[in-house]
């Protein structure tokens, strides 16, 4: 039998922490993701969690999925939050319940986002704002391209 190096053992404790929430809460999320088992991944409205391949969900990272403020049906409790391909959600980072984050996004440590994110770009602070374009993230979730600066 192989001996397994401390990082491969805790891969595998990590794993096991994300086939967790695929199996016994209904979340979708994708191939190769790596979920800190100290994130929050809502426990209201599991199933209205969608995280794509390749994303990291860093060290108590909260991603929502309902919202008690905007009525007491159930309909407008249960929102549906997308995390797309490549991405990484900074620790202790919030994403809001309906926010789509789209492809290759960094969501820096301690954001808020509150709205929709486009694709291949940085955000940061609270509420998020849009800091870099142009990025891509690759499949370990490390930075290639940092892309350009946005100014306001």
């Amino acid at each position: 039998m192989e001996k397994l190096t401390l990082k491969q053992r805790l891969g595998r404790i990590v794993s096991l922490s994300v086939s967790q929430y695929h199996r016994f809460r209904g979340c979708e999320i994708g191939r190769n993701c790596r979920i800190s088992k100290s994130a929050l991944i809502d426990r209201v409205n599991p199933r209205g969690v969608h995280i794509g391949d390749n994303t990291r969900v860093l060290l108590e990272a909260w991603i929502l999925a309902h919202d008690y403020s905007h009525g007491v049906d159930i309909q407008s409790i249960r929102m549906d939050t997308y995390i797309g391909h490549h991405c990484v959600i900074g620790g202790r980072s919030v994403i809001m319940p309906g926010v789509h984050i789209g492809n290759h996004v960094y969501v820096g440590v301690g954001s808020i986002v509150t709205h929709s994110v486009p694709d291949h770009c940085i955000v940061a602070g609270n509420p998020a704002r849009i800091i870099r374009r142009g990025t891509i993230i690759s499949d370990r979730g490390q930075l290639i391209e940092k892309g350009e600066s946005v100014k306001e």
